[in-house]
């Protein structure tokens, strides 16, 4: 099974409250989704605790091919492997989510621009909203 994910954090002030938002695609159809607010923090640790709850949600959902799409380049070029992670808070999250990029059989990562991850970031808002 092939499918995709994509993934969006955020947070309102920085640091200030942060939410997430993932959702799972197969051929094109939502096959899952996720979106909470997570408490106070970064949106650095919102985009990566995204990254890590969509990881979780594609390999419940027993999906053995990945393909993440986020609008993030620092999380998409972190993850791939093209930048350091330095941040002695983020090295934590980063190991997470490499951990359970393991768990597939294949993954790729690409950046998409934000118009292109607009359902997600709009999950984000709408639990950044609901808190406030």
């Amino acid at each position: 099974m092939s499918c995709v994910l994509f993934f969006d954090g955020g947070c309102r002030g920085n640091p200030g409250p942060m939410a997430i938002g993932a959702v799972l695609l197969d051929n094109g159809k939502k096959v899952g989704e996720i979106s909470k607010n997570i408490g106070i923090g970064t949106n650095n640790i919102a985009e990566w605790k995204a990254l890590i709850e969509g990881l979780k949600l594609a390999h419940a959902y027993e999906c053995k091919e990945l393909e993440v799409r986020g609008d993030s380049q620092l999380i998409i070029r972190q993850i791939s492997g093209r930048y350091q992670v330095k941040s002695d808070n983020l090295i934590p999250l980063f190991n997470e989510a490499r951990k359970l990029c393991r768990t597939f059989k294949k993954i790729d990562f690409k950046w998409v621009k934000r118009d292109e991850n607009s359902y997600t970031d709009s999950m984000v808002n709408k639990s950044l909203d609901n808190e406030l």
